[in-house]
């Protein structure tokens, strides 16, 4: 079996567009030439790629492992050529990497700066996402290596953990400065306020939610957005509580917008993971990039 690169990207084209006419502008080819490529490599294989439906062409089993495995040989193929152009001085090494907001903002900043200022030859990419977030931007190969605030093998069968940071921070309640809520309030205080949040089904709105049952109380979430800074703006210009990583918050807190209240209840530390992709190859530069990352293996 010899598939080529122009051979992979129009069966990806053809699987993606679920029809010959669609997928033929995406290739750039013609609609018979692609269909003689798709049938040419059907022969190859001996066994059929799509059922030919009236929907359109749906993929076979054979055609789904197929799909799975030629996303991976194209990001190779493109990792290959740009690692080789990175030798000949055409292209820097990118460092692509997600994380969640806090980690980003701190123990990934930290260390982004040392390695380029050590690695004139690299560029850095990096997105900012909660953890389901994170896991699809690496399944996509939108990113290289995830940091994610906790396990996630369960929902990602394609990630690899490579070991845990050796950093960790503090989730608490903060409100506006002028909030008239004491600053070490009882829980039924607390409870008794609005709350600005997180959407439902993201990782830190679901551990508050864990953490508040396990205490007794629901919170009464009255503004919801997938937003760091517009929590922190809410709870800021409002009577609303949010619920955040304290490095996050401290620049707010010092310049007087923001207060941190003291309910040890409410107070969680949590610890970050990293993952790379378990198929395929890791980049040159993210694995320079790792060397610069405190990680404790496992």
């Amino acid at each position: 079996m010899d598939f080529d690169e122009r051979e992979l990207k129009a069966f990806l084209a053809v699987a993606e567009c679920g029809s010959l006419g669609r997928a033929s502008r995406q290739a750039n080819l013609t609609q018979p030439a692609l269909s003689r490529l798709i049938h040419r490599m059907e022969e190859r294989l001996q066994q059929p790629l799509f059922d030919r439906t009236t929907r359109g062409m749906v993929l076979t089993d054979p055609g789904a492992l197929l799909q799975r495995h030629a996303r991976h040989l194209l990001a190779d193929m493109h990792t290959l050529r740009d690692e080789l152009a990175a030798f000949r001085g055409l292209r820097r090494g990118v460092v692509r990497i997600g994380a969640t907001a806090a980690v980003m903002r701190t123990l990934v900043a930290t260390h982004a700066g040392q390695m380029l200022a050590d690695n004139p030859d690299l560029a850095f990419e990096a997105i900012e996402d909660v953890d389901s977030g994170l896991v699809r931007a690496l399944e996509q190969r939108q990113i290289d290596l995830a940091i994610t605030s906790g396990r996630v093998e369960q929902d990602a069968a394609d990630a690899q953990c490579l070991g845990r940071c050796d950093h960790a921070d503090m989730f608490a309640v903060f409100c506006a400065a002028d909030n008239p809520i004491a600053d070490s309030p009882d829980l039924a205080s607390v409870f008794a306020h609005g709350w600005v949040m997180p959407e439902a089904g993201l990782t830190p709105r679901i551990r508050f939610e864990t953490l508040a049952a396990q205490l007794g109380h629901q919170a009464r979430v009255v503004a919801r957005t997938s937003s760091v800074e517009t929590m922190i703006a809410i709870a800021g210009a409002s009577q609303l509580l949010c619920w955040l990583p304290v490095p996050l918050l401290e620049p707010y807190v010092a310049s007087g917008r923001l207060r941190q209240l003291s309910v040890p209840a409410l107070e969680t530390w949590r610890q970050f993971w990293v993952y790379r992709r378990r198929a395929g190859v890791l980049p040159d530069a993210a694995q320079r990039f790792l060397r610069y990352l405190p990680i404790v293996p496992l």
